[in-house]
């Protein structure tokens, strides 16, 4: 019907208007829609439930999580009390027959996981002791409100080791950041 009162390079005019005005209007609606998201505090998508960033594309996934974040933790509550790196290296080495040569390698690794899971994730903290250098990796949840580790603990890092841990001042243990985190 269009084609018979429209001329062939009107109606190509026509179409084009309306093509062009599809997406003015389309890109207008993308960014209201991200608008409404960042004032409303929404990170995800309606539609698809699809988690979202704050400019609303979609959210990349996070890499694979490192052996050795799970092995500091198994180990941590296989043991029963705090571990030194060095114990938990050594562990690693026996335990995954590792050649001495990925010692410095498998150190980094552990080093760099345990940093992870007590600034990021929050799972574990560090004790010290005023003076030594030395420090002990204990998990979260066996430090209490004063910031002090588990009795067994102190009378345990006393006997096996002479130390003698100073609280820890709880207010600065890290929240998780991610769901994932949260155990």
């Amino acid at each position: 019907m269009y084609s018979e009162i429209m001329s062939k390079t009107d109606r190509e005019e026509v179409l084009a208007f309306y093509q062009s005005s599809r997406l003015r209007v389309s890109a207008e609606l993308k960014h209201i829609d991200s608008m409404l998201r960042k004032l409303g505090g929404e990170n995800t998508n309606e539609n698809t439930g699809v988690v979202l960033t704050l400019n609303g594309t979609k959210a990349k996934k996070r890499g694979p999580k490192s052996v050795w974040g799970k092995f500091i933790l198994e180990k941590l509550k296989e043991q029963n009390h705090p571990l030194r790196y060095n114990d938990l290296i050594k562990l690693a080495m026996t335990e995954q027959n590792r050649s001495a040569n990925e010692q410095a390698k498998i150190r980094a690794s552990i080093l760099n996981s345990a940093f992870r899971l007590r600034s990021v994730q929050g799972k574990i903290a560090t004790i010290g002791e005023n003076g030594k250098k030395d420090k002990f990796l204990v998990l979260r949840g066996w430090i209490n409100q004063d910031g002090q580790v588990r009795e067994k603990d102190i009378h345990w890092l006393k006997e096996k080791h002479e130390f003698h841990p100073k609280p820890l001042n709880t207010d600065e243990f890290p929240a998780p950041r991610y769901a994932e985190d949260l155990d």
